[in-house]
């Protein structure tokens, strides 16, 4: 939930609504380009919160 609402609704849609880039470019009107990048940048989010959420020391 701490992602920006445009990257985690992508994130959201094609993992657990399992939609294709094309689907979910469709349903967001946005570019599949757009889509793409959104998802990149969202999964970079999140492998950051979670590496300092659950830094181990």
């Amino acid at each position: 939930m701490k992602l920006p609402r445009r990257y985690r609704e992508v994130i959201h849609l094609f993992y657990f609504q399992q939609m294709s880039i094309k689907e979910i470019g469709a349903v967001t009107k946005r570019k599949e380009s757009t889509v793409t990048s959104q998802l990149t940048r969202g999964r970079e989010l999140l492998k950051k919160n979670l590496k300092e959420e659950y830094r181990y020391e």
